[in-house]
């Protein structure tokens, strides 16, 4: 695992602690690519006993003494079966009376409720992207349809895991995946709530531990037909999302401008400038600074760039000459804005202007996968910038999406309409300064990390 969060280890654990004191099974977990094994540590002193790990769950057949047990499961990103794996994999699809999801997430969720048995219980650790509309002809729609899901709950934050499958392509390995939800599967006879599934946010895990069962805690269920016309929609947030009601709330519209990014059809004909290997870029014909363009993979999430270039912290991206977008009538951007991206999860976004860039840049340009917000005097750059990048703003974001394909997305308009807390100019920029101290502690912790693995390659320098 390249890493792990400790909140949602916990989340993970009180899930699991709860289900063995109400079940009182014992705990299966199906681990292929050996994910867990960086969050087993953490889980075991809450397990009543130690789990036994399946590795190969095709080549293992399942207790036929167990009618129960509580399977953890961490699929890998994507599975290469072979012949004899396809078989078995059709035959317990068959027991369970589905069809065969062609999503890995959901294959291995097929998997792990067969092994739990008839009375078990399965969790799935999945991305919030295999929960989504354009997933479920993949993978959860005959889920939905026979009732097999029980809750689904949205981790506090994420867990990484970069994994490398031997099987798969060179260009396919290593690959990450992000895990930032656990669903919880069972069968509809086993349940008080057979019609409903469970939606749980962050902050409810821990009600969980009170000992109540999800039939108890009404106002978290959802009726499976409203999941049905929602297009098999399972994003907790789309559900249940905390809907706070801002007493100094206003439109974004009403105090900041929204464009989105210039579609790559309109650049198709237009050559990137090439860096050379000192690190400078190639002159443009009428030796101006070129316009760098960027993307929503080119910035850290939360960071002001304006701000953070006293400590050498800046965007990387790529470039084009100023006259070639002359003459296809593009207008680059000159000054300083919030850039939003148009797909969560997290809805990246920053801060930034003409000199954030490592190369000096007469202006910029952004992809159509990128909104530019640029606040109105009534509101602080750096106040929204926190705002977006809080849990809040980020709950506000994806209640404002749609998820029509894998990740939700923003339109302009319904971004333009979401509402954002705006208190008194003062503060704003309270809030703000605040904010940008925790960036300069930030970069100053960046820049001892980078010291520190400098110091560690200098011990073995004197061997080469």
């Amino acid at each position: 695992m390249t890493a792990t969060t400790t909140n949602s280890i916990s989340a993970i654990t009180t899930c699991l602690e709860h289900a063995a004191q109400l079940e009182k099974r014992p705990i299966n977990i199906i681990d292929p690519a050996g994910i867990v094994a960086g969050i087993l540590p953490a889980l075991l002193p809450f397990l009543p006993e130690p789990p036994e790990i399946i590795r190969a769950p095709f080549n293992k057949s399942r207790a036929k003494e167990s009618t129960g047990r509580i399977v953890l499961c961490v699929p890998p990103v994507q599975e290469t079966l072979s012949a004899s794996d396809e078989s078995v994999y059709r035959t317990i699809c068959t027991a369970l009376e589905i069809k065969p999801p062609r999503l890995t997430f959901w294959l291995f969720a097929a998997l792990a409720l067969y092994f739990a048995g008839p009375k078990g219980i399965a969790m799935v650790l999945m991305p919030q992207t295999a929960l989504s509309r354009s997933a479920w002809r993949m993978g959860q729609q005959d889920f939905i349809d026979h009732r097999l899901i029980e809750a689904v709950i949205a981790l506090p934050d994420t867990i990484s895991a970069a994994m490398d499958d031997p099987y798969q392509p060179p260009q396919h390995r290593p690959s990450t995946v992000a895990y930032d939800s656990l669903v919880i599967l069972s069968r509809p006879e086993n349940r008080a709530f057979a019609d409903s599934i469970a939606f749980i946010l962050p902050d409810e895990v821990d009600r969980l531990a009170s000992g109540k069962r999800f039939a108890d805690q009404s106002d978290m269920l959802i009726p499976y037909e409203d999941v049905k016309n929602s297009g098999y929609l399972l994003t907790p947030l789309r559900y249940r999302g905390y809907r706070p009601t801002f007493s100094n709330g206003v439109r974004l519209r009403d105090v900041a401008t929204v464009t989105r990014g210039i579609p790559k059809t309109r650049l198709r004909g237009i050559r990137l400038l090439t860096v050379s290997s000192l690190g400078s870029i190639e002159p443009t014909l009428d030796n101006n600074a070129p316009v760098a363009y960027l993307t929503s993979k080119d910035f850290e999430h939360g960071y002001d760039y304006c701000h953070l270039t006293f400590a050498g912290m800046h965007l990387s991206s790529s470039f084009f000459a100023a006259k070639d977008l002359e003459t296809i009538n593009v207008s680059p951007i000159t000054t300083d804005n919030i850039l939003l991206s148009r797909t969560g999860a997290p809805f990246k976004v920053c801060r930034l202007g003409r000199e954030s860039f490592e190369h000096p840049a007469s202006a910029y340009l952004i992809a159509d996968n990128l909104y530019c917000i640029q606040p109105k005097p009534r509101l602080n750059p750096d106040y929204l910038l926190a705002f977006l990048s809080s849990t809040l703003g980020q709950q506000a974001l994806c209640r404002t999406a749609n998820s029509a394909t894998t990740m939700q997305q923003i339109s302009p308009n319904d971004l333009r309409d979401m509402f954002i807390p705006l208190p008194p100019i003062t503060e704003q920029h309270d809030i703000a300064n605040r904010y940008l101290t925790q960036l300069n502690e930030i970069a100053e912790m960046k820049h001892r990390r980078a010291e520190l693995n400098a110091e560690r390659d200098r011990w073995f320098s004197d061997m080469i």
